[in-house]
């Protein structure tokens, strides 16, 4: 918050508002009406808006991980509903999700976990 002087001599206020963080380009969209697997990186309230699943999705790509998305999770049967999930990879087995696991704990993502994603 801060008081400026506007040029006609009278006082106004300027109170600061949220600071968003616009999607990374090139997120991938989970596969419409595909059930698979995928691993979680993080889960955020919706409530809380979309600038911390963006940055996620930011430092996720800056990473290396492949194939990173967000899922609003109330859209999908597999997933706690009311949550921006930020993803990487869209698999088929969930071997081959369990394996990337270590690999996005070691960009960043200690919490990282396997999931299925089903509609």
């Amino acid at each position: 918050t801060g008081f400026f002087l506007a040029n006609d001599g009278s006082m106004f206020e300027t109170i600061p508002t949220e600071t968003t963080v616009a999607p990374p380009s090139g997120l991938t969209s989970w596969p419409a009406g595909t059930s698979g697997f995928t691993v979680i990186l993080s889960s955020t309230p919706v409530a809380q808006g979309d600038s911390i699943p963006n940055s996620r999705a930011q430092q996720a790509m800056a990473a290396g991980l492949t194939s990173v998305g967000i899922l609003d999770s109330s859209g999908y049967s597999s997933l706690r509903p009311g949550f921006l999930v930020v993803f990487s990879g869209v698999y088929t087995t969930l071997g081959e999700a369990q394996s990337a696991v270590p690999r996005a704990r070691a960009a960043g993502f200690p919490s990282a976990y396997s999931r299925t994603v089903a509609p």
